[in-house]
């Protein structure tokens, strides 16, 4: 009995671990599969943030980082350009505001999650336009996008990141 639950537990160790569950590497560039950074709070204090791209986490599908104002701006003149004034709106009022009245501070990054085989129209199409789609989205409502209807394209989520006081690399709270 014993070793049936050991065998068990192997051969469930042994499919988690597996190649094709891992990211795979690209045949033309790089891929980031781990980052380890250390912020620096406005109290002066620094906080190690582990935060893994690969296959299962939260951030898998991280297709940009955002990390400054000007970064916010970019991308909220980009969603503005593909998906209307409120989408673009949406991504400052997600970087100008801590997700919780009680957080200690705003976010010091924003994820932008879109699959990395996305197709994302970015050249000049008024019939892009797809107004009040775009809100803050939590780590555990990005399920539900997965099942949007074919016919209408893709908002890639925003979500905010580091501006909890408890911090948990693998979910943003």
């Amino acid at each position: 009995m014993i070793k049936t639950k050991l065998a068990t537990a192997m051969l469930a160790f042994g499919l988690l671990s597996a190649p094709s569950l891992a990211l795979e590497p690209l045949p033309d560039r790089a891929r980031v599969q781990h980052m380890n950074t250390d912020l620096l709070l406005p109290d002066g204090s620094t906080l190690n943030v582990d935060v893994s791209f690969d296959c299962g986490s939260d951030y898998q599908n991280t297709a940009v980082m955002v990390m400054s104002d000007s970064g916010a701006k970019l991308i909220a003149a980009a969603y503005t350009h593909l998906y209307g004034e409120a989408a673009g709106q949406a991504v400052m009022d997600t970087w100008q505001t801590k997700q919780n009245a009680s957080d200690p501070r705003k976010p010091t990054y924003l994820f932008i999650l879109a699959p990395r085989e996305q197709d994302i129209n970015w050249k000049p199409n008024k019939a892009n336009k797809l107004n009040n789609l775009l809100s803050r989205v939590s780590i555990s409502e990005t399920n539900s996008l997965d099942q949007a209807s074919e016919t209408k394209p893709q908002i890639p989520v925003v979500l905010a990141g580091c501006g909890v006081r408890n911090h948990n690399s693998q979910q943003v709270q």
